[in-house]
C-alpha cells in the first residue's frame, strides 16, 4: 500500500525556506517604501523651490510663507498646510539671495529626519535610507 502526502520533515523544510525568504524580503520592501517617500519629498521640495524662484522674479525676494506660493502652481496640500501626509515642508532660511526648503519626515521609521534643499536644488540628506544601488 502506497501512502500519498508529505512527511513532517518535508513540511518543516518548506516552512524554513519560506521563513528565510520572508526574512530577506520584508526589510527590502520597507527600504524601498522609504526611498519612494524620500523621492516624493525631493519632488515636492523642487516644486517649492521653483515656485519660490517664480515668486522672487516678481517680488525681488523669497517668501517665508508657503501660502504665498498658491499662484505659482504649487500643489494644494503643500501651500495649504505644508504637509503631504509623510513629510512636513517649510522654508527655513531665506534672504534676498538664498533659500532653504526643509522636509521633515512625519512618522515611520525615519520620523524626524530631514531633507534640506538650497536655492540651487542641491539636497542635504540626513536620512539613513541608502540610495538606489547602494
Amino acid at each position: 500500500m502506497k501512502r500519498k502526502g508529505f512527511t513532517l520533515v518535508e513540511l518543516l523544510m518548506v516552512v524554513i525556506i519560506i521563513g528565510i525568504l520572508v526574512t530577506l524580503a520584508v526589510p527590502n520592501y520597507y527600504r524601498s517604501i522609504e526611498r519612494t517617500k524620500a523621492g516624493k519629498a525631493k519632488a515636492a521640495m523642487d516644486a517649492i523651490r521653483k515656485a519660490q524662484l517664480q515668486y522672487r522674479a516678481f517680488n525681488d525676494e523669497y517668501t517665508v510663507a508657503l501660502a504665498d506660493l498658491e499662484a505659482y502652481d504649487l500643489p494644494l496640500d503643500l501651500y495649504d498646510d505644508g504637509t503631504d501626509g509623510d513629510w512636513n515642508y517649510s522654508i527655513t532660511d531665506n534672504t534676498a539671495s538664498t533659500l532653504e526648503v526643509t522636509a521633515a519626515r512625519d512618522g515611520g521609521p525615519n520620523d524626524g529626519e530631514t531633507l534640506l534643499m538650497d536655492h540651487d536644488g542641491l539636497i542635504t540628506n540626513s536620512l539613513p535610507v541608502p540610495e538606489w544601488g547602494a
